[in-house]
Order: C-alpha cells, then structure tokens, then sequence
C-alpha cells in the first residue's frame, strides 16, 4: 500500500491561505457558494511554527504557480498542555 505525499501551500497571511480556500470551495460548487450556509471549504489553513499559513491542497485543481510552490514538509507548533 502505498502513501500519498501531502502537499502544502504556504501563505504569509491567514487571509490569503483563506482567500485560495474559498477559491477551492466555489470551483468545487460546496454549498456555501449555491446557498450561502453550509461546506465552504475543502481544508482550512494551519498556522505553522514560523508564523505562516499551511493549506493542505491535495485533491486541489492548482495553477502552474501553484504547482511549482507546494512543499511537504511544514512544522506546525508544540500543542500547548493546559
């Protein structure tokens, strides 16, 4: 069984990470985008350890850009222990 890699584009701020999300979510016709309530995106971004924006984008139709800037590998923070 093989795995699939996950791919990431990562954003300097949340609300482009948010922007491109939405992006995805209207091209795939959720139901926010038809009806206004409901499934809006297909994944939403995480904040990373440096303070960027991860999006999972597996499945994505992506640009060429976009293609050529995925990345693997992202380190995400420590949870924190209350």
């Amino acid at each position: 069984m093989s795995e699939e890699t996950i791919n990431y584009l990562v954003y300097d701020t949340e609300a482009d990470a948010i922007a491109r999300a939405d992006t995805e979510g209207a091209r795939r016709g959720y139901a926010y985008h038809r009806v206004g309530s409901g499934t809006r995106y297909k994944t939403y971004p995480q904040v990373t350890a440096d303070d960027k924006y991860a999006l999972l984008v597996n499945g994505y139709e992506l640009t060429e850009d976009e293609e050529s800037a995925i990345t693997t590998t992202v380190t995400f923070p420590e949870p924190e222990f209350v």
